[in-house]
């Protein structure tokens, strides 16, 4: 007889109770120093800096509630940490030959400047790659996921994971399969391959939908983040420019980028950068709000159409996960059984406009560009750090049941009847009920209008409606984005159907 692990009956009491795992895998991948100025220079990065759990922002355990077990979910994610993009690193060589040729001297936390250099070794094949954390991060995952969830995969069972066609996430996605699989990685495991342009057919059904939505613009966070940027640069920029004595003048785009080099030098090297060594943990905050401000309205709940660009996506996932078991079909024609932890992986933007279709921000009330709100949820260092993610729990629990399928309610531990009790007969009407639940990297996050479920988890049908009503209020996508109708143009997105047909042509699956 063999019983989980994870379960311990007690026959005593007759009750249930989930012992808590005690994991191998550290709450924090990476760790997180402080510096010469700040008590926590990474955490303040936004977009920019490694993987970070995130705090336990609503008090929700994040392990599996009482009489409940996870049977499915599915894990969307960011790629992991990276070396810069061509501008941003030639951006970085004007600011070294700006230090390197002027006359000056720096002192206090800006005394290496005149020695320092962009800590890139080999421009050629690093420049938008994934770096060495970046690395460390995706197998890291995989290896969680893989002692998170011990029930949902089989050892010696074909795994698959999705990946926009894009070199970065499909490193990521590499690193990932090897972090679950180990050993049997080249033998088990692939990635599928979803390319995001070029194909009619996949207009509004790839991992990067606004890739073929002429209307899509990223405003960058437009004159909110401009207007915020010039109220607390130029105070950092003062003082600043209170170390220098020379003809080297500190720009503002010289104090935007510091937090920026911060997150990449120390990511890139496995070593806190000196840059972490300049501003203040209050200054990072500031920074970081710059970030929240960029993404909030530049593709986030403060925009139109950018924030609808993967609710098709979501609506298409949510039908997986109310299904027990999905079957697809490979290229070949044969069928295949859907990962019961079914992973993607795409980029920044796609991952903030899934969070925002999501729900779980539906109540933050307008950003304001001219005071930091400190008391908001909104946060990207929490969800879209590099390899952030964005998690849906399928949720299988015991639940007290009126008969009806859609009457019942959760059983709080503490009104469970004993053993030794006679229970009446509603009390015996016990039934199983699914639900959801959303964690942005490691944190719990419930929706503020669907929480009745255990540890505030949402009726997975409930949450289905929710959405299957957001895409509806928000119109036709292919009208929205005025997409130039062809043959092969749908007349309703799919959104995801590369999940199940691997036969399309903008799918293609790689051995790992």
């Amino acid at each position: 007889m063999h019983l989980s692990p994870a379960i311990v009956v007690s026959l005593a009491s007759g009750a249930v109770h989930a012992a808590v795992p005690q994991y191998l895998a550290p709450p924090q991948d990476i760790i997180f120093p402080s510096s010469e100025s700040a008590t926590n220079p990474l955490q303040w990065l936004g977009a920019n800096g490694p993987w970070y759990a995130g705090p336990n922002v609503f008090r929700i355990s994040p392990e599996v509630p009482q009489n409940c077990h996870v049977d499915r979910t599915a894990y969307v994610s960011r790629h992991g940490s990276r070396y810069p993009d061509q501008g941003a690193y030639d951006g970085w060589v004007s600011m070294y030959e700006r230090f390197h040729l002027s006359n000056y001297t720096a002192r206090g936390s800006l005394s290496f400047l005149p020695t320092w250099r962009p800590v890139l070794t080999n421009p050629a094949s690093q420049i938008a790659m994934e770096n060495p954390t970046g690395a460390k991060e995706s197998y890291d995952l995989g290896y969680t996921l893989r002692t998170r969830y011990p029930d949902l995969y089989r050892d010696g069972d074909d795994f698959m994971v999705w990946a926009n066609n894009y070199t970065r996430v499909l490193q990521t996605a590499l690193m990932f399969v090897r972090g679950f699989l180990g050993f049997d990685a080249s033998q088990k495991g692939s990635v599928i391959s979803v390319t995001s342009q070029g194909f009619s057919a996949a207009v509004g059904d790839s991992l990067a939908p606004s890739d073929m939505c002429p209307n899509f613009k990223d405003l960058e966070g437009g004159e909110h983040k401009s207007t915020w940027d010039n109220i607390w640069i130029p105070f950092v920029q003062d003082r600043l420019q209170a170390l220098v004595e020379g003809n080297l003048t500190l720009t503002a785009s010289d104090v935007s980028q510091i937090p920026y080099l911060c997150g990449f030098e120390s990511h890139i090297t496995g070593r806190l950068s000196p840059w972490c060594d300049v501003f203040t943990d209050e200054e990072l905050k500031q920074y970081e709000y710059s970030n929240d401000l960029r993404y909030y309205y530049g593709i986030g709940p403060g925009t139109d159409l950018p924030k609808k660009m993967m609710t098709p996506f979501l609506n298409a996932l949510v039908g997986i996960l109310q299904n027990g078991s999905t079957i697809g079909t490979r290229a070949n024609g044969s069928a295949f059984e859907l990962p019961k932890i079914l992973v993607s992986f795409l980029n920044d933007g796609q991952l903030t406009e899934l969070v925002t279709a999501s729900g779980v921000y539906d109540d933050q009330l307008p950003l304001s560009p001219t005071k930091k709100d400190d008391g908001r949820l909104w946060i990207g260092s929490r969800y879209v750090s590099m390899r952030g993610t964005i998690a849906f729990e399928r949720l299988n629990c015991v639940v007290e049941g009126g008969g009806e399928a859609n009457n019942y309610s959760f059983i709080p531990p503490h009104s469970r009847p004993s053993a030794s009790s006679t229970p009446s007969t509603s009390e015996q009407a016990t039934i199983n009920a699914t639900y959801i639940r959303i964690r942005l990297n490691d944190a719990v996050y419930p929706l503020q209008s669907c929480q009745s479920g255990p540890g505030l988890s949402c009726k997975m049908s409930d949450y289905a409606e929710y959405v299957a009503k957001k895409y509806a209020s928000e119109g036709n996508w292919i009208t929205n984005c005025n997409v130039t109708v062809v043959k092969d143009t749908p007349t309703t997105v799919k959104g995801a159907s590369f999940f199940t047909d691997l036969g399309k042509p903008w799918v293609k699956q790689l051995n790992v």
